[in-house]
């Protein structure tokens, strides 16, 4: 017997060989592509950030009733942006569980530091970070906002905004997860994931006039 594959073998490797080139090449570009859209977007000082009628605030991990730090530096940027005039109202969405209540700690968080009960709106439904700006368009008819959130988020974050239908800067924050090949791997693929979940949908939530609660 000849120690060459089967053709049949061979047709299969070459096109597995060819899937995960594709692959590769989807994840690169789409990464590429997302974090260029976001540059001229994106700032790292509240006085550059261009008004908006609100910041958003993604959710993150809270201990004890209290954000943790990564939570924690989003909210003072939104806070900040706040107290300059740059937003008028701020936007705290995450999960709202008793074993994670991120929307209810950082809607406290904010109104003990003098925010009115009536510029903090708090959304405990956003689970992911597609859910948090399409909710905030299609359910608190957000159209315009800065996205507070790390440096390593932010390309993801923003192309996710826009897709929603918000008009979306960011105040991007800085971090030492920018230092982790692990945590850039995984926030790599999610961002390729987003844009090849959003491709499968047939356009971005339209924002609608409703009451929102806060």
């Amino acid at each position: 017997m000849s120690g060459r594959p089967r053709p049949s073998v061979a047709r299969w490797t070459r096109a597995a060989a060819a899937l995960v080139v594709l692959g590769a090449a989807g994840w690169a570009g789409s990464n590429l592509w997302i974090a260029r859209s976001a540059r001229a977007s994106t700032f790292a000082r509240a006085a550059a950030v261009p008004p908006r009628t609100f910041a958003i605030v993604p959710g993150s991990r809270v201990d004890r009733d209290q954000p943790l730090a990564i939570l924690r530096a989003r909210l003072q940027a939104a806070l900040e942006l706040y107290r300059a005039g740059r937003v008028g109202a701020i936007l705290v969405s995450g999960q709202d569980t008793p074993e994670a209540p991120e929307a209810t700690v950082m809607r406290a968080w904010l109104r003990a530091r003098g925010v009115p009960a009536s510029d903090v709106w708090s959304d405990g439904s956003g689970t992911r970070t597609r859910e948090t700006m399409n909710r905030a368009a299609a359910f608190y008819g957000v159209t315009d906002a800065v996205v507070c959130t790390q440096t390593v988020n932010m390309a993801r974050s923003l192309y996710l905004a826009r897709r929603a239908g918000i008009d979306a800067v960011g105040l991007a924050l800085p971090t030492r997860l920018a230092e982790s090949t692990r945590y850039l791997a995984t926030e790599s693929l999610k961002t390729a994931l987003a844009f090849a979940e959003s491709q499968l949908r047939t356009g971005p939530a339209r924002p609608v006039p409703v009451l929102a609660s806060r």
